[in-house]
């Protein structure tokens, strides 16, 4: 239970942690240019200073809401098209393809010998469906093979 909250947080907390979460936002986005960084960084400080001293806590608070959702909004391009690596258009798709059935058709008769049952349904199997192919499309024509 130790994820439960037992304190409250307060504002001054709330806009610390949202001023690190910026901090790190921008590391994260900016890091292999400095001077870009450094540049987000000033800005966000300057917006963050140009409202610490609002009296009115509702728009304090209104602010502070605002700028958390921004932040949300930032963190969130990078897994909008976030695809597990199995799945389709994922990385790993179809990496390690199902052999196509028709490779059973080159083994060996000795191999075919092993699994008597299963090679006989088989052959039971593609005599039904050439069947049901030949009743449904016909011969087909050489001139189109």
């Amino acid at each position: 239970m130790s994820n439960l909250p037992t304190t409250f947080i307060t504002h001054s907390q709330r806009v610390c942690r949202l001023y690190k979460a910026l901090f790190a936002l921008a590391r994260r986005e900016e890091w292999p240019n400095r001077l870009t960084y450094r540049q987000r960084m000033v800005e966000y400080r300057a917006r963050l200073d140009a409202n610490k001293d609002v009296q009115d806590l509702m728009k304090a608070k209104r602010l502070l809401i605002a700028g958390e959702e921004e932040l949300k909004k930032a963190m969130y391009w990078h897994t909008e098209n976030f695809n597990f690596p199995e799945s389709p258009l994922g990385i790993a798709e179809n990496r390690f393809p199902t052999p196509d059935d028709s490779a059973l058709d080159s083994w060996h008769p000795l191999e075919k010998a092993q699994y008597p049952t299963y090679f006989a349904t088989r052959e039971k199997r593609k005599k039904a469906y050439m069947e049901w192919y030949l009743k449904r499309y016909g011969v087909p024509d050489p001139s189109m093979m």
